[in-house]
C-alpha cells in the first residue's frame, strides 16, 4: 500500500527534476532557424523556430550560409506551367539583443545569390544512391538557372540584398513565447529577391520538456503578405507551423529534427506548385563556452517519406537545403 501511495510521488518528483534539468541552460536548447527556402516563398516573410528569449543586456549575434538547390516540373494537361532549376545561396546575418521582463528584439539581413550554384551534381548523385535514376533531374543540365512560372518571369542569376526584417519577443512564463515580427521591402522585387512590399507576421512558440536530454518545441502562427509588386497572385494570409523535436546527447553535443509547414507564398493555379510547402531538417549542433555554438543542418522535400505518399510529412521545397551557422552570445 505504501508502494503504491508513493509512486505518484516519485514519477512527479522525476518529471519535475527533468523539467528543471532541462531548463538550467536555455541556450543549449536552440531550434534550427531555418525556412523554406523556395524561391517563390523567399521573397516573404516568415518566422523561424528561435532560442528562447535573452536576458536583459544579453546579446547573439548569428552568421549562417544556406545553399537551396531546385527543379521543378509542373504540367497542366501535356503543357509545362511552372518550371524552377535554380539554387539560392544566401548569407543570414541575425542580431538579438535581451530588454528585460522577458522581452527581446531581433533583426535580420540578408544577401541573396541565385544561379546555377554548386550542388547540381551532389544531388544528382545522392539520388543515383538512392536509386531515383530516372527523377525530375534527368537530362537537365548542370548550373541552369531558370523560373518561369504562370504570369511571371522568366527570371534568372540574380544576386542582391534580400527584404530586412525585425521582431520582437516576449516570453510570457517558463515554456509560452510570442513574437510580432515585420518585413521591410529593401530587396530588388524585379529580380524577385524581395517582394517590394511590407509583411507582417505573428505567433507563439511552447516548449515541452520531455527529460534532462529530450526537448519538444511547437510554433504556430501566421503571416499577412503584402501584395508583391512583381509576382502574380500573392496569397494574403499564410499560415506557418513548425514541429521540433531537440536532443542533448552529451554537455557539447545536440541533435535537432524539425517539420516545418506553410502555404505557398504565390497562387499560379497549378495544383503541384500551390499545395503546401512542407520540409524536414535535422541539425547537428556543437556547443562551446560562453554561449557560442556551430550547427551544419541538411533540409529536405521528402525523397525517403514520400516513398511512402506522406505529402502531409514532406511536400514542397528545394531539394536540398545544406546550412551552417555560427552563433556568439555576449
Amino acid at each position: 500500500m505504501l508502494k503504491a501511495s508513493l509512486l505518484p510521488a516519485s514519477l512527479l518528483l522525476t518529471f519535475s527534476i527533468c523539467t528543471l534539468a532541462s531548463g538550467q541552460d536555455k541556450n543549449e536548447w536552440t531550434p534550427v532557424e531555418t525556412r523554406n527556402y523556395r524561391d517563390l516563398s523567399l521573397p516573404f516573410l516568415r518566422l523561424d523556430p528561435r532560442p528562447w528569449v535573452l536576458d536583459r543586456g544579453e546579446k547573439s549575434i548569428s552568421v549562417s550560409f544556406v545553399a537551396a538547390n531546385d527543379v521543378r516540373k509542373m504540367f497542366v494537361g501535356n503543357t509545362l506551367k511552372v518550371y524552377e532549376d535554380y539554387e539560392n545561396d544566401v548569407l543570414n546575418v541575425r542580431y538579438r539583443k535581451g530588454l528585460g521582463n522577458g522581452v527581446d528584439v531581433t533583426f535580420n539581413g540578408s544577401l541573396i545569390s541565385r544561379g546555377g550554384g554548386f550542388l547540381d551534381p551532389i544531388v544528382d548523385g545522392w539520388h543515383h544512391i538512392l536509386g531515383l535514376v530516372n527523377n525530375l533531374r534527368t537530362g537537365i543540365p548542370y548550373g541552369q538557372c531558370v523560373i518561369d512560372i504562370p504570369g511571371s518571369g522568366p527570371y534568372h542569376d540574380a544576386i542582391g540584398i534580400g527584404d530586412i526584417s525585425a521582431e520582437i519577443t516576449k516570453a510570457f512564463n517558463t515554456r509560452l513565447m510570442g513574437t510580432v515580427g515585420v518585413k521591410i521591402p529593401t530587396g530588388n522585387a524585379h529580380q524577385i529577391l524581395g517582394s517590394g512590399n511590407f509583411d507582417g507576421a505573428i505567433d507563439v512558440q511552447y516548449r515541452l520538456p520531455i527529460s534532462s536530454r529530450w526537448m519538444m518545441q511547437f510554433q504556430g502562427g501566421v503571416v499577412a503578405q503584402g501584395t508583391s509588386t512583381e509576382l502574380q497572385g500573392t496569397r494574403g494570409l499564410n499560415p506557418q507551423a513548425a514541429i521540433v523535436v531537440m536532443h542533448r546527447a552529451n554537455k557539447f553535443d545536440n541533435y535537432v529534427f524539425q517539420w516545418q509547414s506553410e502555404e505557398s507564398g504565390i497562387v499560379t493555379g497549378v495544383g503541384g506548385s500551390d499545395s503546401p510547402h512542407r520540409v524536414l531538417t535535422a541539425s547537428y549542433q556543437r556547443h562551446f563556452s560562453g554561449g557560442r555554438m556551430a550547427e551544419v543542418y541538411i533540409t529536405d522535400n521528402g525523397d525517403f517519406v514520400n516513398t511512402f505518399h506522406t505529402p502531409e510529412v514532406a511536400n514542397i521545397g528545394p531539394e536540398p537545403t545544406i546550412g551552417v551557422r555560427w552563433v556568439t552570445h555576449f
